[in-house]
């Protein structure tokens, strides 16, 4: 479950969406600086809204309906699910994309320390063709949560969900279109390193 991703800093996110991709983006209302974002913190999310994409500050989370837990990561196959979710509405008419310049990961295995204590490796992963990674979200009122999938080959061995990557020509798939194509993500070529302690 992914639960940490750095935003760059605004000039590095106008920088790859308006000159490198030619997109049009609004106007900020601030600089801000490159920072890691954890579940229960604000951020700004890309959403497209007046014929231009926007960055939108929301929560990262969804309060959840039954306690006071924050629902931060939304499996992408539970909306093709019979089952009635609080994601439905979100999958069908709002999504958003998250703008980092990497996301992390902890691995499934328990490592010893020589002082007889245990951790979990922590990866950390970018899109290995592009200078920033965009990833899949779904937004509600003011939260938004990461969507995730299966994972591909370079994450398979450190856990069983990645992130859905987003490549640059599937931006409009993912936010106005039937986006079932972008589930297998298995052609995603992610860097991956070890984050040391």
């Amino acid at each position: 479950m992914c639960n940490q991703f750095t935003l760059p800093n605004y000039a590095q996110i106008r920088q790859y969406l308006q000159e490198d991709l030619a997109l049009p983006l609004s106007d900020y209302r601030e600089d801000f600086a490159s920072k890691d974002i954890f579940p229960g913190q604000q951020a700004p999310v890309l959403l497209y809204d007046q014929d231009k994409l926007q960055l939108v500050d929301k929560k990262w989370g969804y309060p959840s309906p039954v306690d006071k837990k924050l629902l931060f990561n939304a499996r992408i196959e539970r909306f093709y699910e019979s089952k009635p979710s609080i994601w439905d509405d979100s999958f069908k008419r709002q999504r958003c994309l998250i703008v980092c310049q990497s996301f992390f990961e902890y691995g499934s295995d328990r490592i010893k320390k020589a002082n007889g204590r245990y951790y979990r490796q922590q990866y950390r992963f970018s899109n290995k063709e592009q200078p920033l990674t965009l990833l899949a979200g779904i937004y509600e009122q003011d939260h938004f949560s990461m969507v995730t999938t299966k994972p591909n080959s370079t994450m398979a061995s450190i856990h069983q969900r990645m992130p859905l990557v987003v490549e640059p020509s599937e931006l409009r798939r993912w936010l106005f279109q039937n986006f079932t194509a972008l589930i297998d993500r298995s052609q995603i070529e992610l860097d991956v390193s070890k984050v040391e302690k």
